[in-house]
């Protein structure tokens, strides 16, 4: 692998280490939904985002428009989306059918406790809140792939004026 390469996939990981250094004491990006056409909305929108990813994924293997690595990052960000999407939306259904004392709550996201009896439904539910471990990875292949978008479209660019002088 050349240097430019290695350097270029370094650097997002570089970014999650740094912002894992500087986590904040408490996650504020909670949203609760009114019941009950807040998460009727939200999870439409669940499936709405789900149903573009697997037709834009469809779409970009049937008739490929380009190659390299900016395309097979934006395809792996599309598939983790996917993955984000179906993991979310089954957490949602479950946290409506799960009783009020299911999950031991506490401001620290780690001292949270799946109480028993431990269910295949609560088991699933708790795994599943771990939705970061699919998004994360998203955002990354999806920055990837735009810079990798970027550089690409510049080299064309940077080509085309050079054989604008050589003339």
């Amino acid at each position: 692998m050349s240097e430019d390469k290695t350097k270029g996939l370094l650097q997002p990981a570089f970014l999650i280490l740094v912002f894992a250094a500087l986590l904040p004491q408490e996650a504020a990006a909670v949203q609760v939904h009114g019941a009950p056409e807040g998460l009727y909305v939200h999870n439409m929108a669940h499936i709405f985002f789900s149903a573009a990813l697997i037709f834009m994924l469809y779409i970009l293997q049937k008739h490929p428009i380009g190659t390299g690595p900016a395309w097979l990052y934006l395809k792996l960000s599309f598939v983790f989306f996917l993955l984000w999407n179906i993991d979310t939306l089954t957490v949602h259904i479950l946290s409506t059918q799960l009783p009020a004392g299911a999950i031991r709550p506490s401001p620290d996201i780690w001292h949270q406790r799946l109480m028993p009896p431990i269910t295949l439904k609560r088991w699933i539910y708790y795994i599943g809140t771990f939705d970061h471990v699919l998004c994360v990875p998203a955002i990354v292949f999806m920055v990837m792939s735009l810079k990798q978008f970027c550089h690409d479209t510049e080299k064309r660019r940077l080509e085309r004026s050079n054989k604008v002088i050589d003339r």
